[in-house]
């Protein structure tokens, strides 16, 4: 990890750089964090550095373990607990979705797709991860309801967890795009309730792909 810019505040930088490489995998499940090497990594002070660690545990993704900070470890539990959150959560937003979406962002979603499906194709797995997590993210920019987007993106963090775990499975990769494309679809229809079972769908078969890396 190379040192941070000044274009934006330091403590973001830092903050968005570590939450990358939890979510990516790069900083596993129970992977300690050293202050100290953090600090010479980013060749920035404490100060902003322990308001992004903050920040990070506050969304759950690191905890503190005696004196020092470590990335959450979820158990099966856990995981089955953030999945059903994780599904009341989406089965409210898609009706904004479906409602409120634009033919204009939809295009944007589906030049997306075209993107996750090249880096599917070119095996590119920490690219395709991003590319997946975007197109959830863009279809939840359509909801109005910024604090039920807000838990549902808390939620999903914590999730991606372990879904870098399985981004080297090219079968589940495959799976992933087609219930994205899916999805995409019955969206283009506006029906809402082709669009919740397609959810539902999505989800139901991502909590059996988490709960396969999960011991």
């Amino acid at each position: 990890m190379s040192a941070l810019s000044v274009s934006q505040p330091l403590y973001q930088q830092a903050y968005e750089t570590i939450k990358k490489s939890i979510l990516s995998g790069q900083l596993g499940p129970g992977s300690k964090l050293v202050t100290t090497r953090l600090a010479e990594q980013y060749q920035i002070s404490r100060t902003p550095l322990r308001e992004a660690l903050r920040q990070l545990q506050v969304e759950g993704l690191l905890v503190l373990k005696q004196s020092h900070l470590e990335v959450v470890t979820l158990d099966k539990n856990d995981f089955a607990e953030l999945s059903q959150c994780r599904l009341v959560l989406e089965r409210e937003i898609i009706s904004y979705i479906v409602e409120g979406i634009k033919d204009e962002q939809i295009s944007e979603v589906e030049a997306v797709i075209e993107e996750a499906e090249k880096a599917c194709e070119e095996q590119e797995a920490l690219r395709l991860l991003e590319l997946n997590s975007q197109f959830h993210r863009m279809l939840y920019e359509v909801c109005s309801n910024k604090r039920l987007v807000q838990l549902l993106d808390q939620v999903r963090s914590l999730l991606l967890i372990y879904r870098a775990n399985t981004i080297i499975n090219q079968h589940e990769n495959k799976e992933i795009l087609a219930e994205h494309k899916d999805l995409l679809e019955v969206i283009k229809k506006r029906d809402y309730e082709e669009a919740l079972a397609s959810v539902e769908k999505h989800l139901e078969n991502d909590m059996k792909r988490g709960e396969s890396v999960i011991e």
